[in-house]
């Protein structure tokens, strides 16, 4: 996706992430690598992206240990993939907002399920409870659009899954407008299973509404160069066809789950003029104008 040369001579730093990229399975499921060190970003032991507050770079065990602290779950939107600097992912923009760290739980196609699972595990062993939990559940319609494949429990297979999943089925492929309600009713499941963890402990729950660059009123200058939007194989074809055609579905159902747990849902929405570095990873720009849009949430849920 994209046009990586282009985006590179632009943005030299996206460098240090294509070459520092590490994905491990944990379990099943998969993490960024543990314990990265580059000029652009570094992880902790638990493979998850440091953030900072108040001039200290924090890993996900120093947020837990904190008097106060927010958790932002989300797929590698969160986790910053292009933004150069810790201090500038959106953990580390609303710990500046509303001065306690945020841990960055940012995983690679971060699911609702997954993130669950690291939210139940978090409450049954932290010393003390998160101030907030914002949640992106993006991870689970961008995994799905790889390819086209749900189960209304498990959801999409993970992105070094799907070869595998193409595999077993050979050419019974369903159509993907059979998968759409299987993947509405695992994100809306999982969604709503965070939402009622965190009632359930009173701790403010937040949804947030991430965006791509399909979102998008119109394409900027730097977009243009960077041939967003233009697929380069069969594989992205398909992919980009799937998001455009479903995204509005999946937005709404998002919505949905925020009504019927009566949360806040906080995004740009549609013809927004977020800025981004390839089709589905927000710039530094964009960073700062979507922590707008999940404060004024964090704010009326706190």
């Amino acid at each position: 996706m994209a046009n990586y040369p282009a985006i590179i001579h632009m943005r030299p730093e996206v460098r240090d992430f294509i070459r520092n990229r590490a994905w491990v399975h944990r379990g099943d499921v998969l993490t960024y690598g543990q314990n990265i060190r580059c000029d652009s970003f570094s992880t902790d032991s638990g493979g998850f992206r440091h953030s900072t507050f108040a001039g200290r770079t924090m890993s996900f065990k120093d947020c837990l240990e904190s008097e106060a602290y927010g958790l932002v779950l989300g797929p590698s939107n969160v986790y910053g993939f292009g933004i150069a600097g810790n201090e500038n992912t959106l953990p580390s923009l609303l710990a500046d907002r509303f001065g306690f760290p945020f841990a960055n739980i940012g995983m690679p196609e971060g699911n609702s399920r997954n993130l669950f699972g690291l939210l139940f595990a978090l409450i049954a062993r932290a010393p003390r409870l998160p101030r907030i939990v914002l949640h992106l559940s993006g991870g689970d319609f961008t995994s799905f659009c790889y390819t086209g494949l749900a189960d209304p429990v498990f959801g999409p297979p993970n992105i070094m899954q799907g070869m595998m999943a193409f595999k077993e089925r050979g050419k019974k492929l369903p159509p993907a407008k059979t998968q759409l309600r299987p993947l509405l009713a695992f994100s809306s499941l999982w969604i709503m299973s965070i939402g009622q963890l965190c009632r359930s402990r009173n701790i403010p729950f937040v949804l947030g509404e991430d965006t791509t660059f399909f979102e998008k009123a119109a394409p900027n200058e730097m977009d243009l160069k960077a041939e967003l939007g233009r697929p380069l194989d069969a594989g992205q074809e398909r992919q980009f066809k799937l998001h455009q055609r479903f995204v509005r579905d999946y937005h709404a159902k998002r919505r949905a789950a925020a009504e019927a747990l009566d949360v806040p849902i906080c995004g740009p929405g549609f013809g927004n003029s977020v800025t981004f570095v390839d089709e589905f990873h927000f710039d530094v720009e964009g960073a700062r104008l979507l922590c707008e849009h999940f404060a004024a949430g964090i704010e009326a849920a706190l």
